[in-house]
């Protein structure tokens, strides 16, 4: 709990866990741009093909089931690397608007692209252009969200 409300240890070992997250991070940040464009691919057409199926290719539509099994997971994993990212950004010298600006970005592209799969196999093919762009979005932000920590981390142990 210390460590909630004071902030990454300044300890060797403390940057080391802090190294191994950001590495973690971003080789998680690069499989899944993979795995999206080839589960779903980067086009609407592909998004709406993904979770209504075509028949001419033999693929069937998502199924609620399967769309609730994966939410299910990804509700926890999300949220857990929400507050994750967001505890490490209350300790970083940006000023609290960009904070505030970028909390608030995070938690909308993650919502965005929990809820428009559903959007786009039980309303209409069009959602896809939101998938696409609350995928885009996250990964924009997750990025970002990176190279500040990234960089902050630098800083902070650079200094003497």
């Amino acid at each position: 709990m210390r460590v909630l409300m004071s902030g990454p240890s300044p300890s060797p070992l403390g940057r080391t866990i802090l190294r191994f997250f950001y590495l973690y991070f971003f080789l998680h940040w690069g499989t899944g741009l993979l795995m999206f464009w080839d589960k779903l691919g980067f086009t609407a057409a592909s998004v709406a093909r993904y979770y209504r199926g075509d028949p001419d290719l033999f693929m069937n539509p998502r199924s609620f089931s399967g769309l609730l099994e994966v939410t299910h997971f990804h509700l926890f994993a999300m949220g857990l690397f929400f507050v994750v990212f967001c505890h490490l950004l209350l300790f970083t010298p940006l000023r609290p608007a960009l904070k505030t600006a970028l909390t608030w970005l995070l938690g909308g592209a993650i919502l965005g692209d929990l809820s428009s799969g559903y959007l786009v196999r039980f309303l209409a093919a069009e959602w896809a252009w939101l998938k696409l762009g609350a995928f885009w979005l996250l990964q924009g932000v997750c990025l970002t969200f990176f190279a500040l920590l990234f960089l902050a981390l630098a800083r902070k142990y650079s200094d003497p």
